[in-house]
């Protein structure tokens, strides 16, 4: 698929402003204020649109433009595309998150059959003491150690006899 116009993902915020305007035309200017772009993309997104010419300027009609791109809008290429960068922007928010967790720095578990100080298990209860959250992550850390390297014993110290 063709690379996305650079005003695309703005597309709602245009149309809102556009909607709110008060005047009857927009000229040049006005499209590369409203849509951030440079002259030439400017007279293409006015290119065939009924309007006013006044010597060598040309205004076209604010309607003419709102109903062209309520149509670019509501269409499949506009919705594709809104979908896709939210998709985006929801896996780099998950990245985000990831990343601050793998940034936390685990001590390894010193010795493989018993728990750190701060954790207690009876049957039916599971008690940890921690300092912070790093502390609390690395008590599970250690707990989830314990449980795979001596699953036995872990399970006697959880279950009723």
């Amino acid at each position: 698929m063709p690379a996305q116009p650079a005003w695309f993902h703005r597309l709602d915020e245009i149309l809102a402003e556009l909607r709110e305007l008060q005047v009857s035309h927009l000229d040049r200017r006005a499209v590369e204020k409203l849509f951030g772009v440079r002259e030439r993309r400017a007279r293409q997104l006015m290119a065939g649109l009924p309007g006013i010419q006044a010597g060598n300027a040309f205004a076209a009609d604010r309607l003419a433009f709102l109903a062209r791109f309520e149509n670019v809008a509501a269409g499949d290429r506009f919705q594709w595309e809104s979908a896709r960068r939210a998709r985006l922007v929801e896996d780099l928010d998950r990245s985000r998150r990831l990343l601050a967790a793998r940034r936390v720095r685990l001590a390894p578990p010193t010795a493989a059959a018993s728990l750190p100080p701060g954790i207690a298990l009876s049957p039916g209860q599971l008690h940890i003491t921690f300092h912070n959250a790093q502390d609390l992550a690395s008590q599970l850390f250690a707990l989830s150690q314990e449980m795979a390297n001596n699953w036995q014993a872990f399970a006697r110290a959880v279950e009723p006899p």
